[in-house]
């Protein structure tokens, strides 16, 4: 649980940090925000469900890292 937290918080900082050096970035958050919540229909600003999203996706990579490095 603490893990998963984390994550989201790395994810959120993240995607903050790059965004102030891509600019270009922010569009894509703001783009998969806006497909993740035409596809959930969950009513959320662009801005959050990116967040939302990239944090996920972050946190998908890292448990298939961690679960291949314990195997």
């Amino acid at each position: 649980m603490g893990g998963h937290l984390i994550s989201l918080v790395a994810g959120a900082l993240l995607v903050e940090h790059v965004t102030a050096f891509l600019p270009s970035f922010r569009e894509l958050s703001h783009v998969a925000g806006n497909v993740f919540t035409r596809i959930t229909g969950v009513a959320l600003p662009n801005q959050i469900s990116g967040m939302l999203l990239i944090s996920a996706v972050l946190m998908v990579i890292w448990g298939v890292g961690f679960h291949f490095y314990h195997t």
